[in-house]
């Protein structure tokens, strides 16, 4: 396998593969024949681990559902399953009660979840998912940054799988966690490359106070010079931004770049509750501009000339051994958005990670 191995050097602006052309194409088939279908079994997991919180910890998200419907779109076994579960679940802490008294949620307050858990458990009992996620949506999407992208991902997994409750805690989780960037400003000059070095050249060298992601986005939204670099540039379309996040985060392999990689994918997979598509993606763009300028990366990105051979079985064997719940969803993530843009980046970041696990 010595011509699919992936080796990045931190300056690098182009990779050349040993093969010239797409051993096969799968593109337009979109998932057909590539996801296995979810389980029984993984959704009798995902449902016991709802008695788990979205938060545990110092804030941090909880992947479970995330990540096992992940492995069982891979083709991951029950017992692969089963042991992802127990490795995991130790960490977690008990689902906050639903309540039901009287007082309006506000979104941002973690203190209001069970009170967003009883709307969006009433409103999908009368209503349904498709028409709750519906209407929700316009409200949540300026926060789309919120949780570092996990409610958006939450989400997007809770309507695939079609479980209520699930689609419940996800609303309900972006709801209390709720974080916006400020207002959309539209630039008519600027173009989105240029935008993304400017970001990461003024913000490269800023000292961040000690936190979590949310903590420096919120830091980064404060800062006089943010709303001026944040604003949405003239050529911005949807495969502009999926060419341009997946090699700022296959030039860096940066933590906060992944959320972004994963946060895009989630909200490609909600386009059918959209009711303004374009207006997401400015949202997505605010959201991926400020992950950038906390990533505290001056990298060039990494574009691909030549797609690397497609191995996608042995891709998600491999993910079904692994107990990282993020490596678990960017592979998934890479080969969902590979289906719909085909960038010979995808399959890259795929290897990278799996070449960091299995060095």
């Amino acid at each position: 396998m010595s011509n699919t191995s992936v080796t990045i050097p931190p300056s690098a602006t182009t990779i050349t593969y040993n093969q010239s052309t797409h051993p096969f194409s799968v593109y337009g088939n979109q998932e057909k024949g590539m996801f296995h279908p979810i389980s029984e079994h993984c959704l009798q997991l995902i449902r016991q681990g709802q008695r788990y919180d979205p938060v545990y910890g110092c804030g941090l998200a909880n992947h479970l559902p995330m990540a096992l419907a992940a492995l069982a779109f891979q083709g991951a076994s029950e017992n692969q399953l089963d042991a992802f579960y127990h490795h995991y679940a130790g960490q977690l802490v008990p689902m906050r009660p639903a309540c039901t008294d009287a007082q309006t949620p506000t979104l941002g307050n973690r203190a209001d979840f069970g009170r967003f858990l009883s709307r969006y458990r009433r409103q999908i009992h009368q209503q349904g998912i498709e028409q709750t996620v519906r209407h929700a949506l316009p409200e949540l999407l300026p926060g789309l940054i919120s949780a570092a992208f996990h409610g958006v991902i939450r989400l997007s997994y809770g309507v695939t799988l079609q479980d209520p409750d699930e689609v419940a805690i996800a609303l309900s989780y972006w709801a209390s966690e709720y974080q916006t960037l400020g207002a959309l400003h539209q630039s008519e000059t600027i173009q989105a490359e240029q935008q993304l070095r400017l970001v990461q050249h003024h913000f490269a060298a800023h000292s961040y106070q000690p936190g979590l992601i949310v903590d420096r986005i919120a830091e980064l939204s404060s800062l006089p010079d943010f709303a001026s670099l944040a604003v949405i540039p003239a050529d911005l379309n949807e495969s502009l931004v999926a060419r341009l996040t997946i090699r700022h985060y296959l030039s860096t392999n940066n933590f906060t770049l992944l959320h972004g990689v994963t946060g895009f994918q989630a909200l490609h997979q909600l386009q059918p509750y959209l009711a303004e598509p374009a207006l997401a993606l400015r949202y997505y763009w605010q959201a991926f501009v400020a992950a950038l300028g906390v990533a505290g990366t001056a990298a060039l990105p990494v574009s691909i000339r030549d797609c690397p051979p497609l191995q996608w079985a042995h891709w998600q064997a491999q993910s079904c051994t692994s107990d990282d719940d993020h490596t678990i969803k960017l592979i998934y993530s890479c080969q969902y958005l590979y289906h719909h843009f085909s960038l010979p980046e995808y399959p890259a970041a795929i290897m990278r990670r799996l070449a960091k696990e299995n060095p």
